[in-house]
């Protein structure tokens, strides 16, 4: 009945073509970088990789952080990176526990967790959801390395999704070789025509299939790999695949072939270019502005032969005038100025760019730790309406990760099963995920948390002290520790700390 004439079709295939999404993945992990060089090295020497798409054939020339102009300040904000670690904190950090009206089965989740370092790995899956789009959990079994089942975060860049109808149908886990990047193993998970779960091994060479009969190339492959032989092909009797992969839950268009998630940050670079090239422009101000000193020419230092030796500080602008001292005045014969700098000029242009990240991204402005952009003030009173839009954001979050989690506990278990000889079973009615309240990490409330874990004796104080001084060894942690016992006693007998001991109270 309707008939569409689509002229402009080619727009809607580059913006969801392959290329856009290897391009904007290699950007975002640039920019989480944190680090100017990589930055830089990025936007002036490994964008043209992909040129190819004609759509981002401008990318590279338009950008502050691809150029270099001699004497212009370079200094790289790095909001996007704040974004993601503020997203972290927000959703992940306050943490988990199993809650459920079986206190047996919470018991053994609750075990699981601390053995599998869940809750790191939980940290880890929110930042590559929030910074990349979407990351993948693999559940496997290694009898050569443990009795228990393995869960690994598999970065995005190392993954990809097949779909079929829209739905997902295969999981690639991409390992690439330290010496020769063109040689890949692909590690396939599937599930096979009588719906049970596969995992395939292929080697790739320039981003072409090795045949499983070429002997000599399959064997120079496990040399560039490093590997004494090839892994053997699985049919395990799952039938799901014992993979869970986690999309991004606040940004759910699809705007890649291949359905891939979408990253909090997406759409944030220009801002972030804008934000750098305003924080140069504002330390160039900076140089510029500084101290100048006047000096009368006879006051220009010679060498014994007479010859002018001219001032060459590198901090200040050195002025030589003529006449413009009265002799026998000596404070007139050296004069310093300080330069006007016009701050608000650039300070508003920065609040504003910083102000639209934020915002775009979902969260306020004192979930990432920056003060002076919200208009409420900063009491604690008004704590819970300055981070209302933080709040919302983590609650959609939560929501979805806490069907993430019961799915990663349920395939964790099943492969448990599995190992022991059991019969497989589903334990997701058995499983409930309970997140902690989430408190601004200010210093204050860590410690008050801290305090509070310490005092239930769910945590040491050793544990503690590592965990309130960021960077902190085991060795560090006990040494402190034994200082604040020999204070507390007035420089008495210490009370050793002996290994295997947990202090609670």
């Amino acid at each position: 009945m309707f008939s569409f004439n689509l002229k402009n079709k080619e727009v809607l295939d580059q913006i969801r073509s392959p290329a856009v999404y290897r391009f904007n993945l290699a950007q975002n992990l640039a920019l989480l970088s944190n680090d100017p060089s990589t930055i830089r090295n990025f936007y002036q020497v490994q964008i043209p990789k992909y040129y190819r798409d004609t759509w981002l054939a401008m990318e590279g020339k338009d950008k502050f952080m691809g150029q270099y102009i001699q004497g212009q300040a370079f200094t790289y904000f790095g909001i996007i990176p704040m974004i993601v670690q503020g997203k972290v904190n927000l959703v992940a950090s306050s943490g988990f526990t199993c809650k459920s009206d079986d206190k047996e089965i919470d018991d053994i989740l609750n075990k699981i967790k601390e053995d599998a370092e869940l809750q790191k790995k939980f940290i880890d899956g929110v930042y590559w959801e929030s910074g990349i789009g979407d990351v993948l959990y693999r559940i496997s079994y290694d009898k050569s390395l443990c009795n228990h089942p393995i869960i690994d975060v598999i970065e995005p860049q190392y993954f990809e999704v097949k779909y079929s109808h829209g739905m997902p149908q295969a999981y690639i886990i991409k390992k690439v070789s330290e010496t020769k990047p063109n040689v890949e193993l692909h590690e396939i998970h599937s599930k096979n025509e009588a719906g049970f779960y596969c995992i395939d091994y292929l080697f790739y060479v320039d981003g072409e299939k090795v045949a499983v009969d070429d002997e000599h190339l399959i064997k120079q492959c496990l040399e560039d790999m490093e590997m004494k032989k090839m892994p053997e092909n699985k049919v395990l009797p799952f039938t799901d695949m014992m993979v869970v992969y986690k999309q991004n839950s606040t940004n759910n268009s699809k705007i890649y072939k291949g359905q891939r998630g979408v990253p909090d940050i997406q759409g944030l670079a220009g801002i972030e270019d804008a934000l750098t090239e305003s924080i140069s422009d504002l330390i160039d101000a900076i140089r510029k502005g500084g101290v100048k000193e006047y000096v009368d020419e006879d006051l220009i230092p010679q060498d014994i032969q007479g010859n002018d030796m001219r001032l060459n500080h590198f901090n200040k602008t050195i002025i030589i005038t003529k006449g413009s001292t009265t002799p026998g005045n000596g404070e007139n014969l050296w004069q310093v100025t300080q330069g006007k700098i016009n701050w608000e000029a650039y300070i508003r242009p920065i609040q504003t760019l910083m102000s639209t990240a934020i915002n775009k991204a979902g969260l306020s402005p004192t979930t990432i730790g920056l003060t002076g952009l919200e208009s409420i003030n900063s009491s604690q009173e008004s704590q819970d309406a300055r981070e209302k839009p933080s709040m919302r954001t983590r609650a959609v979050c939560l929501d979805a990760w806490e069907k993430t989690l019961k799915e990663l506990f349920n395939k964790y278990l099943q492969v448990q099963d599995y190992i022991n000889g059991l019969t497989i079973i589903d334990y997701k009615d058995l499983i409930n995920i309970t997140f902690n309240e989430y408190t601004n990490p200010t210093l204050e409330n860590v410690t008050n948390i801290l305090v509070q874990q310490v005092n239930a004796g769910l945590k040491s104080k050793i544990t503690a002290i590592k965990e309130l001084n960021e960077g902190m060894s085991e060795e560090q942690a006990i040494g402190e520790y034994e200082l604040i016992q020999a204070e507390n006693q007035n420089m008495g007998a210490l009370q050793p700390y002996v290994e295997g001991d947990v202090i609670n109270g």
